[in-house]
């Protein structure tokens, strides 16, 4: 499940050194990034500089310096200083870089900076869709999402959460062979989320945990090393958190919620009414079988390697825990192809448990 081991890319891919500067890092080691993208690797001057999405640019001349400040985004590090080819959560190093069409993107390994080189296609985001725009989808939509909700059981209970944790496991095939996960989510609505994993691995314990609140975001070591993520990590921490059905189903009277419903799709076999649901970062469509019930959330996202490509997690397995309705099985299909990886077992639930507001307090890196 990715929900589980995205965090990791921090250390797999990342380039970790970035949250523990002082001060934003120099971008591109100095070059100005206005003349980068024409072919030309010009120094910039000190004297000449400016910050943009916790990047230091320094361009050759004053007249560089308003070209930059005036369309920022056409010429700054592109997806928010994330690895161009991992994204989600990993950090890009500044001083590794490639042009493409006209854009700079940064990465977290020299093995990253290849593969994307070798099919840049591959790795990055494919344009959305437009949302329907005509009134009758987004009244459809809503009445889906509102048949969802009774289907799920007790409606009150289910908008009266405060809190939800929920406990599950998923069997993973490294080289050292299977290796199990434990993964324990704390959400702390509306917006607050904690996932605590726990793997064996060559006979020890690895321990981590990400966290998201509305003033940051944290990778958390099993030694207690504390490393913030970047904001451009918002989107992704934003879609691995919200797409759990009681998070989405819980979006649907949020303030900035869009919906509409997309018509109907066959999924495995079986007969899906289709909602998408947008709200930040989230962008995903829910399909509900016969008995409005959701049976899939489709998605698109990296896989493993860094490759986009369409998610679709099935539901099954559903059990009444305390008037709410859960599903107690995920499988996740990648391309249409089985995805053991983001796939997993609810082990248990818990509804309004008592949470630590600490567990989501803001925390401070290791020091330089």
């Amino acid at each position: 499940m990715k929900t589980l081991i995205v965090p990791m890319l921090l250390v797999a891919c990342g380039f970790g050194g970035q949250a523990q500067r002082a001060g934003p890092p120099e971008a591109l080691d100095g070059l100005d990034p206005v003349l980068l993208i024409q072919g030309k690797e010009v120094q910039g001057k000190a004297s000449f500089s400016s910050v943009r999405s916790d990047f230091n640019y320094l361009f050759a001349t004053a007249e560089n310096k308003v070209t930059f400040d005036r369309d920022p985004a056409k010429y700054e590090i592109q997806l928010g200083g994330l690895c161009a080819r991992m994204g989600g959560t990993t950090g890009g190093n500044p001083s590794d870089f490639l042009v493409h069409d006209g854009k700079i993107y940064i990465f977290g390994s020299d093995d990253c900076h290849q593969r994307f080189k070798a099919s840049p296609a591959k790795y990055l985001p494919p344009a959305s869709a437009p949302m329907p725009s005509a009134g009758d989808a987004t009244a459809r939509g809503a009445e889906l999402l509102a048949a969802a909700a009774r289907a799920m059981g007790n409606v009150k209970k289910l908008d009266s959460l405060a809190s939800y944790s929920e406990t599950v496991t998923q069997v993973q095939q490294r080289p050292q062979g299977e290796v199990t996960i434990t993964a324990k989510t704390l959400w702390s609505f509306p917006n607050r989320a904690r996932r605590e994993r726990t793997m064996a691995l060559m006979g020890k314990t690895m321990l981590s945990s990400t966290v998201m609140a509305p003033d940051g975001m944290w990778f958390v070591s099993g030694g207690g090393q504390v490393f913030p993520m970047m904001s451009a990590s918002r989107p992704a921490m934003d879609l691995d958190f919200g797409r759990h059905p009681v998070a989405l189903l819980r979006l649907r009277r949020a303030p900035g919620t869009r919906v509409a419903a997309t018509g109907t799709a066959t999924i495995e076999g079986v007969r899906v009414r289709q909602v998408r649901i947008v709200r930040g970062g989230l962008d995903a469509t829910i399909g509900l079988d016969d008995h409005d019930r959701i049976r899939s959330v489709s998605f698109q996202a990296r896989h493993a390697e860094g490759q986009y490509g369409q998610y679709t997690v099935l539901y099954s397995d559903v059990r009444d825990v305390n008037g709410l309705k859960l599903p107690f099985n995920a499988r996740a299909l990648f391309r249409g192809e089985p995805d053991p990886s983001q796939s997993w077992t609810v082990q248990s639930v818990d509804l309004n448990p008592a949470i630590d507001a600490a567990l989501f307090a803001p925390a401070k890196g290791p020091k330089p």
